[in-house]
Order: C-alpha cells, then structure tokens, then sequence
C-alpha cells in the first residue's frame, strides 16, 4: 500500500480557501509551477479535478466542497500536534493569526497591532478575515484564531473577554444645517440619515432612543459598513452614527467630516475577543490575546 503524501493536504487546505494557485503558492512559500503540480497530484490522488478554471479564479467542485472542513481540521490538528510544548521562543515564531473583525476594528487597530507583536515575534504575520454572517464553527474547526466583534453569545464552550468599551459619534460634512443650532432630538431626526448595516438593516438603536421620545428619523441609503458610510457623507445632506473607533479614522484621514455628541442616551458598544478553549494554553494565542487587550486599552 502505497503511503499518502501528507504534505497534500497543506496544499489542497491553502488552495481551496484562496481559490488561486498564485496566492495558496505565496502563503505556502512556493513557487506556482511547484503548487501547479501538487495540484494535479491531489487531482489524481482524489480522483476529482477539486479546483475548476471560473474567469481569474478557480472554483471548487463539489467533491473539494465535500471534503473542505474535514481537510482543513486535520490540518490544523496535525500543527497543533506537532507545536511545541515547551517554552516558545517568540523571537523565532513564524506563524499566521487569522482574526475574523469588521472594518471599524481592522482600520483602527490592525496595523498597531501588528506592531506590537512584531516587537517580540517578527515573523508573525496577521490575516483579518471579513465579518460575515455568525458562524461559531469557524472558531471550533480552526479556521480563525480570534473572533472580534460586538459581545454576544456564542455558545457555552467559547470563551470571550471584554477588550473595550465604545460610544456612538455623530458625523456629517461641515457645513451641513445641523451644525447651525443646537442639536436636539428633534432637529436630529428632522434631517435625512445613512445607516452602515452589513444585513442591510435601516433601524438600530438610535431608532429605540429616538421612538421613546415619540421621534422617527428617516433612513433613505444603507450601506454595508461604517467606512461606507463615511465616505458617502462629506457630498451628501446625510447624516452618519458611528462609533467613535471608526471617528479616529476621519482624522488620521483628514475627511472632510465634522462629528457631534449624539442628544439621545445611547448603549455603550461591548467588543470583546473570542476563541476556542483548546487555545487557552497555547503561547503564542495567549501572547495574540494579550497583544489586543493592550492595544484597545491605548485607544
């Protein structure tokens, strides 16, 4: 019986999740022609094409649709096996963390971030993945290392920590006619808003505070993310609430943006860091955690 090449596993892993022979060779460290023919091993190995020309891209079939998850766990068991147990040298640490975050948290924090890890481990390298629809499993089956968003359930076995707490901003151009009065209640929900949703969702919390006072705003563009919205505002008679994270950003960006103190008592934002507890002991996961703890604790 001939003994499989496990290194296939690696590669088909890398090349499933990118879709690309270009990009899985650039992660694995190696050259396109090397991942081209691995891939025509695994073709033949599996006995299924696996990745399918589609335009640029390759697509999966669905036999590499059938087999993702089960390949990408073994993998990931096999480099948790084979880590170290001992003392970990952070100096000599190469390895990736996959953090799932939105664009508010990737724009504010990821570039300080990464330099507070490479301070002690310069061979780190960080991957922010989108935020997407919740799926818990991706934090169990290994495919990101933290998750980090607004606090909320995530099943008994998933441990979560506080990292910041955040406010709501109001922002709109600068000479926008809010400007010209105090802003109540009132004159907030008498001009035209933008709400940044990636459900697609119009109505959010300022909608409750707003209703309480027996208010309604109107809500005419939805958009995907806060970032969206803020570059939609400064050509627009629109009005934006995001939170103020997302508020440093127009000023390392100079936006042509002016914020306000939103007349209505909002929730504070809880966001916290997630990950799966077979990672509570590993070094170089606690270093991760603790590395964001401390640069939101600097914000």
């Amino acid at each position: 019986m001939t003994t499989p090449d496990l290194n296939l596993l690696v590669a088909l892993d890398v090349l499933i999740e990118e879709g690309s022979v270009t990009l899985a060779a650039e992660r694995l460290g190696m050259s396109a022609p090397s991942l081209s023919r691995a891939l025509a091993r695994i073709r033949e190995t599996v006995g299924d094409p696996i990745l399918v020309r589609a335009g640029r891209d390759l697509a999966p079939t669905p036999r590499a649709l059938e087999i993702r998850d089960q390949v990408h766990r073994i993998v990931e068991e096999a480099k948790a096996l084979l880590r170290p147990s001992g003392p970990v040298s952070f100096a000599a640490l190469e390895r990736q963390f996959t953090i799932r975050a939105n664009e508010a948290f990737a724009g504010a924090f990821a570039a300080a971030l990464l330099s507070r890890l490479r301070d002690e481990a310069p061979g780190v390298t960080l991957r922010f993945a989108p935020e997407g629809e919740a799926d818990d499993d991706a934090l169990r089956e290994g495919r990101i290392d933290l998750d980090i968003g607004a606090l909320r359930a995530m099943g008994p076995e998933v441990r979560v920590q506080t990292i910041f707490r955040d406010r709501y901003a109001g922002v709109a151009r600068p000479d926008h006619p809010i400007f010209d009065a105090p802003i109540t209640p009132e004159r907030l929900a008498a001009f035209e808003q933008i709400s940044a949703s990636r459900r697609g969702r119009a109505r959010g919390p300022v909608d409750s505070a707003l209703g309480d006072l027996g208010l309604e705003r109107r809500v005419p563009l939805i958009v995907g993310s806060f970032h969206a919205a803020l570059f939609a505002l400064p050509n627009s008679d629109l009005i934006g609430l995001v939170p103020r994270q997302v508020v440093l950003g127009i000023e390392r960006l100079g936006m042509n943006l002016r914020t306000f103190d939103p007349p209505v008592d909002l929730e504070t934002v809880v966001m916290a860091q997630a990950w799966h507890p077979r990672l509570d002991n590993d070094p170089a996961h606690r270093f991760l955690r603790n590395a964001v703890r401390e640069v939101c604790s600097r914000s």
